[in-house]
């Protein structure tokens, strides 16, 4: 039986977008031909602290919709509380795959692994996709307002 290369992807996934599906697609190309791609979902409590906020869709509604994308073998539910990393030590992947933007820095979470016996485990940055599309939630939010306003106008 061929070893699959496990890659391990995090994010909120709140208003999937295209630049969410590029993040997976391109997570997944990361373990090569026999790639298994798991995807850590934001728990709605992770989701209020990191982004000072309520998840439009919850917890459970983002795992099945990211876990029904064509690149995903799996979407599970972080962990909650101080050490969001037990997930890492749970799966041990063979590689980290980390948005554009997403925190923490490649050097704390290599400080982390190494920490956890973990050190084998590849951290990789993707790059961010596009820049006119629609490629972040906050986009997408501020480009459903930007209709609203002009539906509602156009009505008066």
């Amino acid at each position: 039986m061929i070893k699959k290369t496990r890659v391990l992807a995090f994010g909120t996934f709140d208003i999937v977008h295209a630049g969410h599906a590029k993040y997976l697609e391109e997570s997944r190309k990361l373990g090569g031909k026999e790639a298994e791609l798991i995807v850590v979902i934001a728990r709605d409590s992770t989701v209020k602290s990191l982004k000072g906020r309520e998840p439009i869709f919850s917890e459970e509604e983002r795992r099945y919709l990211v876990e029904s994308l064509k690149p995903v073998d799996k979407a599970i539910l972080g962990y909650e509380g101080e050490d969001r990393l037990k997930v890492v030590e749970e799966f041990k992947p063979d590689i980290i795959a980390l948005g554009h933007d997403e925190k923490p820095s490649e050097e704390y979470l290599k400080k982390e692994l190494k920490a956890r016996g973990l050190q084998g485990t590849k951290v990789v940055r993707l790059s961010k996709y596009g820049d006119e599309v629609l490629n972040s939630t906050s986009k997408v939010v501020k480009r459903i307002q930007e209709v609203m306003d002009r539906m509602r106008n156009t009505q008066h």
